[in-house]
C-alpha cells in the first residue's frame, strides 16, 4: 500500500525522539536535500528535489492535509529539472533546503524535519488511516498540523526565498 505524508509544525524533536527510543526506533538515514517548489495557487506540490547523488521531479497531491506522491521524475542535475519547470510555464521557485533524519517505525517512516535551518517539522510517512494512531503514539495530538506545501507555510513565517527562473 502506498504511503502518504502528514506533516506537524513542533518546537524541537526531544519529545519525539523520547517517543522513538521508547519505541526501540533507530534512525535509518539522516541526510539533507534542496527542494525547488514551483510557485502555484492550490496545495498540489510540483517540485525539483536536489539530492546528493540525483535530482528528481516530485509532484504531490493533498487531500485534506495529507500528501501522497503522484509522480516521480528523474532529470539529469539541478538545471535540467529547473529547465523542466520553466518548460512547464512555471517562472519562479521557493527555495526550501531540508536537513532531516528519518526512522523505521511501526510499519512506516517518521521523519524529523529542519527546514531552511529553522523551522523543525516532523512527517508522519504510513498507509492512509495510520496517520491518527501514529500522532497520538508519537505524542502529536497538540502539534499544529501543516496542511499546506512547505513552501506556503515557510512564506507565511517569512522564511522562505523566491527566485525566477
Amino acid at each position: 500500500m502506498q504511503h502518504a505524508e502528514k506533516k506537524y509544525a513542533v518546537t524541537s524533536f526531544e519529545h519525539i525522539k523520547r517517543q522513538l527510543a521508547a519505541t526501540g526506533a533507530a534512525p535509518t538515514k539522516t541526510d539533507a536535500s534542496m527542494h525547488y517548489y514551483a510557485q502555484q495557487p492550490g496545495n498540489t506540490v510540483v517540485k525539483l528535489v536536489v539530492y546528493k547523488d540525483r535530482s528528481e521531479i516530485h509532484i504531490l497531491d493533498e487531500q485534506d492535509g495529507i500528501f501522497s506522491l503522484r509522480e516521480k521524475i528523474p532529470v539529469k542535475d539541478k538545471n535540467t529539472g529547473l529547465q523542466w519547470l520553466k518548460d512547464k510555464g512555471y517562472v519562479q521557485v521557493g527555495l526550501v533546503k531540508m536537513a532531516y533524519t528519518d526512522y523505521a517505525c511501526q510499519g512506516g517512516i517518521v521523519g524529523l524535519y529542519t527546514l531552511n535551518d529553522a523551522v523543525y517539522s516532523v512527517i508522519l510517512d504510513f498507509p492512509p488511516g495510520e496517520h491518527a494512531r501514529l500522532e497520538k503514539d508519537m505524542g502529536l495530538s497538540t502539534a499544529e498540523v501543516i496542511s499546506v506545501p512547505y513552501n506556503k507555510y515557510l512564506a507565511e513565517r517569512g522564511r522562505f526565498e523566491i527566485i525566477a527562473l
